[in-house]
């Protein structure tokens, strides 16, 4: 067997023993790696206050705009000088600073943000008006040169005092007849050691809303004032507006009607045929009480075809004591009265007998249906009179009108009274002069519930249907009208909170618990032309046990399409402060920081 050719062993010898010998100089090894230790030692204290000095300014950042955004009166070149001053305290810095502070409105006509003012600390250049036209063009150049043609590597150089190239994506949705406050803080930190790393320019941006005024004006600018006139849509999930309440239909034509006075005791088509004697109306259809919160009275509807438009009138007598939410004397739901569609609730009414606030507002509400837009609104016409079988009680009477875009063919149309009482021994409820008429072709409505996600079980306190999955505003929910005024005296209703979709696996909410997609409540809210630095709307929750028993979770979707998140405001009890809130709709979701269900008093009042 031949052997390989191997290396003559005067040629190994040297590299074997080089292997194995461990013998060498310290001096020889410590001048070749201490060079490497002592730059590894340097970089390290270096990394570690650059990352500090960041850390640093952005907290300090968000402090200061903070302390900017409570501001009510006028700023001055004083007041943002002194605040860079705070700057330099919080940070701890020892390096330049400058603060640059910016009003910024909206320009519907160009579809970009616009500067109402701007104002830059210490000598620093304030914004360019064409800030955002610039940058929307991406040309950073031309900006760059507005600054200046200083190239130096200090704050008097055109570089140090350019805004970020994304600048507009840090700035949210500006709503209408507001501005925000752009806080840009600068820092030009220079390294203590060279390890390769050079100066930096640190350059936190943080926007926030004026907490108690609609915009901040600087002194000795001229103002330019926020556009009031144009739309906001809704952002989060894909979601488009709400169906507008006030939006009606015009009243049909008769080409289709059925009309109900009583006064003959024609009952065709309804499935009680009790009829009564008022004071007020004559012949009333009723009374009828608790027995239809689980069998409501009936009437069935044709309109002769499908996707027409449709109007329904009538009277609602509302007799004895309603007592709206009072924990003694109502229904554990409250004293409510329900309209329906084939058994599906499309308007929610609490009734109190002696018309408190807020019980005595006209109403309105607008709910999405298999289709179909159902817009319902009533209006008190007598109170105080003794319309029922009890003298002395203060009886009421209300003209409601509901309006159906899109309406189906046929459909039953439902009453259910939530209360405690029986027909002529405490609350009940009649109806009387019921009018339907229809004409056209409506629009189909633009958003339908997805059947798949629908439970089983509906609403305890409402009877309107829970569907699951994150939470969608134009699920049909109960509405509740509510002034400025009212927050005064505030309401407080008992509500089952919770659902089974976790709220981190929901887009644009930025909550967490558990919960479902319908809303609980939508608030239609009136501020009377009131804006109020010290007071707003308050929304909190109580079990009666700290949040130990129900520990809520509490999402509210303003008028705007901005979503409001808290979890714990009085200990596990959640709640939320709307200061300055504005009129529309807000719509509330109920959640549960653990999963399934469990009960907690909503209140909703001033601060």
């Amino acid at each position: 067997m031949k052997q390989g050719r191997q290396l003559p062993r005067p040629l190994t010898r040297p590299a074997r023993r080089f292997g194995v010998e461990s013998g060498g100089s310290v001096s020889m090894e410590l001048v070749l790696t201490l060079p490497l230790l002592l730059w590894a030692l340097a970089a390290t204290a270096v990394f570690y206050d650059g990352y500090r000095a960041r850390y640093q300014a952005e907290m300090a950042a968000q402090t200061v705009a903070d302390i900017m955004s409570r501001e009510t009166d006028l700023f001055t070149a004083n007041y943002v000088e002194g605040l860079n001053d705070v700057f330099d305290f919080l940070a701890d810095s020892r390096y330049p600073t400058r603060i640059r502070v910016s009003s910024v409105i909206w320009d519907s006509a160009n579809q970009r943000d616009r500067l109402q003012w701007s104002y830059g600390t210490r000598g620093m250049q304030p914004l360019p008006e064409d800030t955002f036209e610039l940058i929307a063009q991406n040309d950073l150049d031309t900006l760059l040169a507005e600054f200046g043609e200083d190239t130096s590597a200090s704050f008097a150089g055109a570089w140090a005092q350019m805004p970020v190239a994304d600048l507009p994506a840090h700035i949210p949705p500006i709503l209408p007849g507001e501005a925000l406050l752009l806080v840009e803080t600068f820092s030009i930190w220079s390294p203590f050691a060279n390890v390769g790393v050079g100066q930096i320019r640190f350059d936190p941006v943080v926007v926030v809303r004026p907490r108690f005024a609609p915009w901040i004006n600087f002194e000795g600018v001229d103002p330019i004032y926020p556009e009031t006139g144009y739309e906001v849509a809704w952002t989060g999930s894909g979601n488009d507006s709400l169906p507008d309440p006030g939006d009606n239909t015009d009243p049909p034509a008769d080409t289709a009607s059925q009309s109900y006075d009583f006064e003959t005791g024609d009952t065709t088509g309804w499935s009680r045929t009790t009829i009564a004697q008022g004071s007020y109306t004559g012949a009333y259809l009723g009374p009828f009480a608790n027995e239809t919160w689980t069998d409501p009275v009936r009437l069935d509807v044709s309109l002769g075809a499908d996707n027409r438009n449709a109007t329904i009138e009538f009277d609602l007598l509302a007799f004895d004591t309603w007592d709206g939410f009072n924990p003694v004397y109502s229904a554990p739901q409250g004293d409510v009265l329900n309209i329906l569609i084939d058994g599906t609730p499309v308007s929610w009414n609490p009734f109190q007998f002696r018309g408190v606030a807020p019980y005595a507002n006209d109403r309105s509400s607008a709910v999405y249906l298999n289709g179909a837009t159902y817009r319902v609104s009533a209006h008190l016409v007598a109170m105080g009179q003794p319309l029922g079988a009890r003298p002395g009680n203060n009886d009421s009477v209300w003209h409601v009108t509901m309006s159906i875009e899109n309406a189906p063919r046929s459909f039953a149309l439902g009453f259910s009274a939530g209360i405690n009482g029986t027909a002529g021994a405490d609350e009940s409820f009649g109806i009387d002069n019921l009018r339907i008429g229809a004409s056209g072709t409506g629009t189909a409505a633009s958003f339908v519930a997805n059947p798949a996600a629908l439970e089983t079980a509906v609403d305890p306190q409402t009877h309107f249907p829970r569907y699951a999955g994150c939470p969608e505003p134009r699920i049909a929910a109960p509405w509740l009208s509510l002034t400025h005024d009212d927050l005064a005296t505030g309401i407080t209703m008992t509500r089952e909170v919770g659902g089974s979709q976790s709220l981190r696996d929901c887009p644009n909410t930025g909550g967490l618990g558990y919960i479902s997609a319908s809303p609980q409540l939508v608030v239609n809210y009136d501020n009377q032309n009131v804006l109020d630095a010290r007071s707003g709307m308050q929304i909190t929750m109580n079990d009666g046990d700290n949040g130990y028993t129900c520990d809520s979770t509490l999402l509210i979707r303003d008028p705007n399409g901005q979503y409001w998140f808290n979890d714990d405001f009085s200990g596990w009890n959640a709640g939320l402060r709307i200061p300055n809130p504005v009129s529309g709709q807000y719509v509330i979701f109920l959640g549960r920081y653990g999963s399934g269900r469990c009960s907690s008093d909503l209140t909703i009042n001033s601060f």
